[in-house]
């Protein structure tokens, strides 16, 4: 299958804790991330794809909480692919610089 993201993905393993447009709060982790999005193991996904999502993703390497905003823009059993909207920019390119993936 040709690769046909716009940014360069790295496989992590980091708690999620995000709120959908219902307002309940959910845990998840992140499996893998980049600077466009990112995929999260939950097994209790938003019912619909391109379902807006607020989350803090638990940098604990860094002692760093990340801001996202995002959409949900597929869903499988093991969880949801969310493009990012929104991002505490600054945090982000810290980690994924953290994790060798130039910004």
């Amino acid at each position: 299958m040709d690769e046909h993201r716009a940014h360069e993905r790295v496989k992590v393993n980091i708690r999620i804790a995000y709120r959908d447009t219902g307002y309940a709060y959910k845990i998840g982790r992140v499996s893998n991330i980049s600077r466009g999005g990112a995929f999260i193991v939950t097994s209790s996904p938003p019912g619909l794809v391109n379902e807006f999502m607020t989350a803090s993703i638990d940098v604990e390497d860094l002692g760093k909480i990340i801001w996202v905003q995002g959409r949900v823009v597929r869903k499988n059993g093991a969880g949801m692919g969310i493009a990012f909207t929104r991002i505490d920019g600054k945090g982000l390119d810290l980690y994924l610089s953290h994790l060798g993936i130039p910004v």
